[in-house]
């Protein structure tokens, strides 16, 4: 039985809460870390976790757990994560693990020199359309990737909390599960990438709502991906397009559609799941790879790729240049 310590209380708390309820007889909540007393008794009450701390030097003075996950808010991340790790705890952290490649690098070689497994948050992932996407694509059911479209245009208004005032908003907080989702499908990391972005103005919110992407893909393949908060169309355009030598696929609500190299169209619908769920299915994936001492698939190394798009996607629309993407081996 892994004993897990929650650091953080905020509003993604209760997703990792009730998947974690589901994995029962294999991992228990033990301690919630919030400075935020009122929000953490709280939860507390509400999950029945026997104990609850104010600080990380508090939690760590306890020292009853085996497994930390962090939820707070990304630009903090560091500050929470090095001294977890070099208390030689594994760690699950929300995404993104950080908004700075140099941190995140810190972060894994942390890991790494204390002999823990970490893992990051990318529990979409999990939620279909991209294991049925990412199992076909890399059977070669479309061959060689040409080119990738992902939509994705809501109306998104934070009118409250961090979300409220960060000024890196839509990127980072639902942009950067595609631009991992990209990736993920498609095997394929990036060279290079151009973004252009702004704030609308229209929301309460402070960061950038309205962005556009292109990136050039390690096999020449060109993604291209539309990220808007203040789309009036609130997703009605949403879709997620691949399209191969051999064939395309094309994904708009819970359908998807396979187009074949003679044009022949198959159809597929398939079933959500909601969040908690995708953080159970994370959380296993997690849990299975300490039990069979391997890395999980959402390591730190393995995200290093997706904090090296995020971190270019600011700097591009910060200088209006397109960024190479490196990331050390």
């Amino acid at each position: 039985m892994k004993r897990i310590a929650i650091i953080g209380c905020g509003r993604i708390s209760p997703a990792h809460l009730n998947g974690l309820k589901t994995l029962s007889s294999r991992a228990k909540v033990v301690a919630l870390c919030d400075m935020n007393e009122k929000l953490r008794s709280e939860r507390q009450k509400a999950f029945d976790v026997p104990n609850g701390f104010a600080s990380i030097d508090e939690l760590l003075a306890w020292d009853q757990f085996d497994i930390a996950t962090i939820l707070t808010p990304p630009d903090i991340r560091s500050d929470v994560c090095i001294p977890i790790l070099k208390a030689k705890k594994h760690l699950m952290v929300e995404k993104p693990f950080s908004h700075s490649l140099d941190e995140a690098y810190a972060i894994v070689h942390t890991a790494k020199d204390m002999d823990v497994t970490m893992a990051v948050n990318q529990n979409f992932r999990w939620i279909p359309p991209a294991p049925i996407l990412r199992k076909h694509i890399l059977n070669g059911r479309l061959g060689r990737i040409l080119s990738v479209l992902l939509v994705d245009a809501v109306w998104r208004d934070e009118s409250v909390g961090w979300r409220n005032t960060t000024s890196k908003l839509a990127l980072s907080v639902m942009g950067v599960h595609w631009l991992d989702r990209i990736r993920w499908i498609t095997g394929l990391d990036a060279t290079r990438l151009y973004t252009s972005s702004m704030i609308s103005h229209v929301l309460t919110s402070a960061g950038e709502d309205i962005t556009s992407t292109i990136i050039t893909l390690s096999s020449g393949a060109v993604a291209t991906f539309v990220h808007h908060w203040a789309s009036r169309s609130n997703g009605m355009n949403n879709s997620l397009q691949v399209d191969g030598v051999d064939g395309s696929v094309i994904v708009k609500g819970n359908e998807i559609t396979w187009i074949e190299k003679d044009g022949k169209q198959t159809k597929e619908n398939f079933t959500g799941i909601d969040i908690s769920q995708s953080m159970a299915l994370s959380w296993t994936e997690f849990l299975n790879a300490l039990d069979e001492n391997r890395q999980p698939c959402h390591n730190g190394k393995n995200n290093l790729w997706t904090v090296a798009l995020l971190e270019g996607v600011y700097k591009s629309a910060e200088t209006g240049e397109s960024i190479e993407i490196k990331v050390e081996k």
